[in-house]
């Protein structure tokens, strides 16, 4: 994982260079050593969480800023009114096997992590094929593993052409034929948001060569992800962060960050600005953001994801790791209710790009009835047993405008180091910025960097 890692210590780098800039390290403020720190955190997610609860254990006073009406950002652990006593993730899903940071967490907050993987059924024009049953050409097999096998030399010149093209046409180049490519970009696109013809064919390469083998699909939070969220609550102190809190500017002078939310100002020596970028848009800095890194954060566009997760009145799909890939408007199922108790059970659609935008577009009851009839080729009586449902369509957030940052052809080099940049005493941070782009493992780490800069 050489190159992972390499991208992770220069976006360290460019914290630590932030930090010496903002000469507020140890012996804090000059003539000031004895005055306590502060900062301004915008954003309560787990970015925002993870720098607030670091800062504060260095002995800083921190704010965090949310301008939602609750914490935790995307991560949005659910319970139905028809049983709650089972819980379905609306938001952020997976911890994977390679995610360090979060399992020392969980670790430290005593919550515990259950196994959470699957074996992936395929649907394809009403035929069912069970795990094993289905996979690519030999073909295509051999040009994956001499891919994969690859990834470690390649060169910075070579990141950077694959960088240049999108990932359908990269595996084409390389052998797969149409009908891999089809397959692929079924399964592909829900790691992604969108159809693989849209996506960074390095960012995607990447993903996969250094991914466990479920591709960080591995474990869940024992009683919703949400926990995670309530362990950094207590610990950063309930009232040191202010919900309903809309940032609109963010002012530096004379060495001091002073940031505007509704009609409060809060003056701070740093800020840690965690905002998606459709957020941080609207946010005005003054001075301005380079114009460099206005257009960047213009260009970066978010994954259109809409995740619907139903309720039926008994677990028909038989397997405790059942999922489904079909070419159906659901697009992708996985059974959300795994090692949880009970005959009823929940079956997520994870549905991508026009597909999430066309279920979108549905009331709950045709949303939940167009779910369980593509299920029709599987199990006839899913429409049946389909009881409730709970839907949230990140592409419809007011905030995120998208699930996560999806990287096109030339971004991944091209705007992300643009947009890891500090803007004098603002750093930023986010799953956007993150090695482990689109997981809750990314938005801790540059969380937590972000802190550590400042803690030097």
């Amino acid at each position: 994982m050489a190159s992972r890692f390499q991208d992770r210590r220069e976006f360290i780098k460019i914290f630590g260079a932030a930090a010496a800039g903002l000469a507020i390290g140890a012996h804090g403020i000059t003539g000031q050593t004895r005055r306590r720190r502060t900062c301004v955190i915008i954003g309560s997610g787990l970015a925002g969480l993870s720098a607030a609860f670091r800062l504060k254990n260095g002995g800083w006073d921190v704010t965090v800023l949310e301008a939602r009406s609750r914490i935790g950002g995307r991560v949005f652990s659910h319970s139905m009114p028809e049983n709650r006593e089972l819980i379905c993730e609306l938001g952020a899903e997976w911890v994977g096997e390679s995610h360090e940071r979060i399992q020392a967490l969980c670790k430290e907050f005593e919550i515990p992590l259950q196994k959470h993987q699957f074996e992936d059924y395929l649907m394809r024009n009403g035929q069912v094929s069970r795990p094993g049953g289905w996979d690519f050409s030999t073909q295509a097999q051999a040009a994956w593993d001499k891919m994969i096998a690859g990834y470690e030399k390649l060169t910075a010149a070579q990141k950077t052409r694959l960088d240049r093209l999108d990932w359908w046409t990269h595996l084409s180049d390389i052998g797969f034929t149409r009908d891999d490519l089809l397959l692929r970009d079924l399964a592909d696109s829900t790691d992604f948001g969108e159809s693989i013809r849209h996506v960074s064919a390095y960012s995607a390469l990447a993903e996969y060569a250094e991914s466990s083998e479920k591709n960080e699909m591995d474990y869940k939070m024992t009683g919703g992800n949400s926990r995670l969220v309530n362990e950094f609550i207590k610990r950063i102190g309930a009232e040191n962060i202010r919900t309903g809190m809309k940032v609109s500017e963010v002012n530096q002078r004379a060495g001091t960050v002073t940031v505007r939310a509704g009609d409060e100002s809060f003056r701070a020596d740093a800020c840690i600005c965690t905002a998606p970028v459709a957020s941080l848009r609207k946010i005005r800095f003054n001075p301005p953001l380079p114009a460099a890194q206005r257009e960047a954060a213009q260009k970066l566009g978010y994954s259109r994801i809409i995740k619907n997760s139903v309720l039926y009145e008994n677990r028909f799909w038989k397997d405790d790791n059942f999922s489904m890939i079909t070419d159906t408007t659901s697009h992708y199922y996985f059974h959300s209710t795994q090692n949880q108790p009970g005959t009823e059970g929940i079956l997520t659609a994870y549905a991508i790009g026009e597909k999430a935008d066309v279920l979108a577009s549905q009331n709950d009851r045709r949303r939940m009835n167009v779910i369980a009839r593509d299920l029709v080729d599987f199990n006839a009586d899913a429409p049946r047993l389909a009881k409730g449902i709970a839907s949230y369509a990140w592409q419809r957030d007011e905030y995120t405008e998208g699930a996560y940052a999806l990287y096109r052809p030339g971004q991944w080099f091209g705007i992300r180091p643009v947009l890891q940049r500090p803007h004098l005493k603002v750093l930023f941070a986010g799953e956007h910025l993150a090695d482990w782009q689109g997981f809750m493992e990314g938005a801790i780490e540059t969380g937590e960097a972000a802190a550590d800069s400042l803690l030097r």
